[in-house]
């Protein structure tokens, strides 16, 4: 039930659904003055999430998990990459999976398994569909791994996790079955962390956490182009809101 509530929810929480919501109302109401702040709404919101300096802003007080590969000097047991970096929809060559912007998540976990700083990768995502089919995400990159040289036995899969909830119950069990005790890094994009950090930790399996694809950005000494709207933006607070809606659920 709170799988189907959640992605209820999530749909309200879409920059492009508030805008058209409110855009609806201020075109159906006879109402003059409800049309005109209808009307200033939709402009507000636009210029709101369409702002990239402000999401920047936004996204440096949240973000968590900036840290060093190279001060990582004892290595974690089990480094838990959480699902959610995968296009499932997009077309692609048989066993070569299509990676979102997210995908900084396996790439970064790959990295730090490389230089040892993890001995095993907990792959952690199954299908979050209602309706419909997909591949599961897991299994879909645990295959790719093995494409990439990394060896079965260090490739751990919880394929069975919907949402953010699950990958904690599911992970702490997998975890519980493989290696009791474990040290464990959360390996997530930084915006995520918070919410999956506060998750894990009240499924009993507090870990430390590295992140990835940050939303912070720097100027480049460019500070007009924090003025011209941009559309990633808009993608930024679908995310930032269902982070911060999640977090007080947790």
């Amino acid at each position: 039930m709170f799988f189907i509530l959640s992605k209820i929810v999530a749909l309200f929480l879409k920059p492009l659904n508030l805008m058209l919501i409110t855009g609806l109302i201020g075109y159906f109401t006879k109402r003059r003055r409800l049309k005109n702040i209808a009307v200033r709404a939709v402009i507000v919101q636009f210029l709101v999430f369409s702002n990239p300096w402000l999401i920047s802003v936004l996204g440096g007080w949240w973000e968590t998990g900036h840290h060093n590969p190279a001060a990582i000097t004892q290595p974690y047991e089990v480094g838990i990459v959480l699902g959610g970096y995968t296009e499932s929809l997009t077309a692609s060559s048989p066993g070569v999976p299509t990676f979102s912007r997210s995908g900084n998540r396996l790439s970064t976990a790959l990295l730090l398994y490389q230089t040892g700083k993890i001995r095993h990768l907990l792959l952690s995502g199954g299908s979050g569909r209602i309706v419909g089919k997909e591949q599961v995400e897991a299994q879909v990159v645990h295959d790719y791994l093995l494409q990439m040289g990394v060896p079965d036995s260090a490739i751990w899969v919880e394929n069975r996790s919907r949402n953010t909830r699950e990958n904690a119950l599911y992970s702490k069990m997998r975890v519980d079955s493989l290696a009791p005790g474990a040290r464990c890094l959360l390996i997530s994009s930084a915006w995520h962390l918070r919410r999956a950090g506060a998750n894990f930790e009240r499924a009993g399996l507090p870990c430390d956490t590295f992140g990835t694809d940050f939303f912070k950005e720097n100027s480049q000494g460019n500070p007009l182009r924090w003025l011209e709207p941009d559309w990633k933006a808009l993608m930024k607070w679908e995310c930032l809101l269902k982070e911060w809606v999640g977090y007080l659920c947790v």
